[in-house]
C-alpha cells in the first residue's frame, strides 16, 4: 500500500513540474516582433506607402536583433532613444507628431481597475 500511495505521489509532482506556467509566452523571433511592431505603427498612424512601410520594418528588424543580443535597462533606453530619432527620419512630421503624442496618451495594455470603480457589495 505504502508503494501505491509513493507512486501515486510521484506521479503527480512529475505532472505538477511537466507543466508550462500559466503566463508563459514562446520567445518570439526578431522578425516576429518586427513584423508585428510595424503592423501596429502602421495601424495606429494610418500609413500605407509601401516603401516607408519597408523602411520602418528594417529599422524595428534591426532594432529587435539588437534587443536579442543584450536586454538590459540601459540598453533598452539607449535603443529607445535610438529608434525615436531614426523614426524622425523616416516618418513625416504629423506622423512622428502622432507617434509622439500615442507615446504620452498610451494606456497599459492590462489597466488594473482602481478601487473606487469596484462596485460596492449591498445586502439584498
Amino acid at each position: 500500500m505504502k508503494r501505491l500511495y509513493i507512486s501515486l505521489l510521484l506521479c503527480m509532482a512529475c505532472s505538477a513540474f511537466a507543466q508550462e506556467p500559466e503566463d508563459f509566452q514562446p520567445q518570439r523571433t526578431p522578425e516576429e516582433i518586427a513584423r508585428k511592431q510595424t503592423t501596429m505603427l502602421a495601424r495606429e498612424l494610418s500609413l500605407t506607402d509601401s516603401s516607408q512601410l519597408d523602411t520602418l520594418y528594417r529599422m524595428h528588424l534591426k532594432f529587435a536583433n539588437l534587443r536579442v543580443i543584450s536586454c538590459t535597462r540601459a540598453e533598452n533606453l539607449d535603443r529607445l532613444q535610438k529608434m525615436t530619432i531614426e523614426l524622425q527620419g523616416i516618418l513625416t512630421t504629423e506622423q512622428f507628431r502622432q507617434f509622439m503624442n500615442r507615446q504620452v496618451d498610451h494606456q497599459p495594455r492590462h489597466p488594473h481597475p482602481s478601487i473606487h470603480s469596484i462596485a460596492p457589495v449591498t445586502d439584498e
